[in-house]
């Protein structure tokens, strides 16, 4: 299975950026999609409101996403969404949280013994004890579905865990991104047993997910900007039915500030 996660930062702004287009040349199974910023009414009328959608290419192979929305209630804020080649045989909205649910932040499909949650943890600059609640809340649904699932958490979690997983550290430690709150916070989930895929596979590798919108241009020969960037978003699998992490890969685009992780599951 192929699961691409991505904080889109906005599905209209993307839309224009041409994000369907990419989304159709990927052979993938699931996308999570995170920052929705956008109501269902908008977001159906985008992928049309039907209970498929099929893209097609200029050969006329289509490719059918089952979608399923978590906009919240909050107009353009925050928001989740999957799109699933699979049926998958359950979703669940939010983790039981009222105040948190209401933001639309978390959402989980269910396909047998695996369950994909896709999350979009808030940003704690100026909210973090709700932040913090917040992963306290998503940490215990993570410890209950890890009972009866393989879980992969994907999402965008605001948290940069290590020193290697941003380039400014030192600058950092008292920013929200990187606060030992926080990353206490991270380290309790993968103490439940959970693993980064990626940084399973790549131990000492220095790749990040975030850099802001200026520092995109940076590899530009006349651009010497030192951009400050981070690894904050995560592919996290608790492995209950021996599954094999086959990739996981940070794929360079241009639609958002952020950048997609790509995991590939193998059932051995």
């Amino acid at each position: 299975m192929k699961i691409i996660s991505y904080n889109i930062n906005g599905i209209r702004a993307s839309m224009k950026l041409g994000l369907l287009d990419w989304m159709m040349s990927r052979d993938v199974d699931v996308f999570c999609l995170q920052e929705i910023r956008a109501n269902e009414k908008i977001t159906r009328e985008i992928f049309a409101d039907d209970e498929q959608v099929s893209l097609f290419d200029e050969s006329g192979k289509g490719y059918p996403f089952y979608k399923f929305y978590n906009c919240g209630q909050i107009p353009g804020y925050a928001g989740t969404m999957i799109l699933s080649k699979i049926s998958p045989d359950n979703v669940i909205y939010g983790i039981g949280d009222p105040l948190i649910d209401n933001e639309g932040r978390v959402m989980t499909a269910f396909y047998g013994n695996l369950a994909i949650v896709n999350a979009y943890i808030p940003n704690g600059n100026s909210r973090l004890d709700f932040k913090m609640r917040f992963l306290e809340k998503l940490t215990d649904y993570l410890n209950q579905l890890k009972a009866n699932y393989s879980v992969v958490c994907v999402g965008d979690f605001n948290i940069a865990n290590d020193e290697i997983d941003l380039t400014n550290p030192k600058e950092c430690k008292n920013k929200s991104v990187f606060l030992p709150i926080e990353r206490a916070a991270f380290k309790k989930i993968l103490s439940l047993g959970y693993v980064d895929t990626f940084r399973t596979l790549y131990p000492e590798k220095r790749e990040y997910t975030w850099r802001s919108y200026r520092s995109r241009q940076e590899t530009l020969p006349e651009n010497n900007y030192n951009a400050w960037k981070y690894r904050i978003d995560y592919a996290l699998l608790y492995n209950k039915h021996n599954f094999e992490i086959k990739k996981c890969d940070i794929l360079d685009l241009l639609y958002s500030d952020h950048l997609p992780v790509e995991l590939t599951l193998k059932t051995k």
